[in-house]
């Protein structure tokens, strides 16, 4: 008996603050149960073959007091056992303390250790189980348990049973799922007065643009290109949206001619729109001329 009762206390014992969470959010909780008893008769008191057992039931009242400690208490019928002249009814009431050991999100391994008072006597009494949560308020509770020296006989008694608790807690909220930022997209940016001749749409330096291709032309890959042109305001609003386009379509010819596939190019253009500095200085003014080109490869933002 000794051996029954350090394997519980190492249950007890193990930590299991990172296993799921079973009890909501601790709380009151409330149950029946059902069983079948044996008493374990020592050789020399024994009258017959045969251990005797009945069936037995029960209340259990119990508190969580967070998801792997609780103290729990029973009130039990054994039936009758024949311990002297006529049988006798045993009825214990006990009270424990609880560990659980969460296998699931759902199952709990426990143990538990108290004392269980019949008549007038104080007996040591530990059990292990199995509880299950059927429902928020709902669990399975499927345990074995030992009452030791039971009054008049001296001798030991097991019950296994099954029983439902009822828990009064309040249900756990569903965790709030934030969902991950929006990437932000940094386009690669071209100054237009490095690209492109004076007034021009024609490219006169074209380094940066080669280095771009020979990534966007590799075989086999998923890939998307976005070609947006930009001016400043200098000259008229209609003249400069035109020279854009121009500008746009430059930069997308020269891509599939190195070997891009022209299906995956989007082109835009849009003069004098967005600018990114003021229009009103020369530095300013030199900023906004510009090719962006946002470079895609499976679903990542090259630059």
């Amino acid at each position: 008996m000794s051996r029954f009762y350090l394997c519980i206390f190492l249950l007890l014992t193990t930590n299991a603050s990172f296993a799921e969470s079973f009890n909501d959010d601790g709380g009151w909780y409330l149950g029946g149960k059902l069983g079948a008893t044996v008493l374990d008769i020592e050789a020399a008191n024994q009258t017959s073959d045969q251990d005797p057992s009945t069936a037995s039931m029960g209340v259990v009242a119990g508190y969580n007091f967070n998801d792997f400690l609780s103290v729990e208490s029973d009130l039990s019928s054994f039936g009758k056992f024949k311990q002297g002249a006529e049988p006798e009814k045993l009825v214990a009431f006990s009270t424990y303390i609880m560990g659980r050991y969460h296998v699931s999100d759902r199952a709990a391994l426990y143990a538990k250790v108290g004392n269980s008072i019949i008549g007038n006597d104080l007996n040591l009494s530990g059990g292990i189980g199995l509880k299950y949560q059927i429902s928020q308020q709902l669990e399975l509770d499927t345990g074995y348990r030992l009452i030791g020296d039971v009054p008049n006989t001296e001798d030991d008694l097991y019950e296994f049973s099954v029983g439902i608790n009822y828990k009064f807690g309040k249900n756990k909220p569903a965790p709030i799922v934030v969902p991950p930022p929006e990437p932000v997209i940094v386009p690669t940016i071209l100054n237009s007065n490095t690209l492109f001749k004076f007034n021009s749409a024609e490219i006169s330096d074209s380094s940066a643009l080669a280095k771009l291709a020979k990534k966007m032309s590799a075989r086999h890959v998923e890939i998307s290109v976005e070609i947006v042109a930009y001016t400043d305001t200098s000259g008229p609003e209609a003249y400069n949206l035109k020279l854009s386009k121009k500008r746009a379509e430059a930069v997308r010819d020269y891509f599939i001619k190195q070997g891009v596939n022209k299906k995956v190019i989007n082109t835009a253009w849009k003069g004098e729109a967005n600018p990114i500095a003021s229009n009103k200085t020369r530095a300013g003014r030199i900023k906004n001329r510009r090719v962006e080109i946002i470079y895609i490869k499976n679903n990542v933002v090259y630059q």
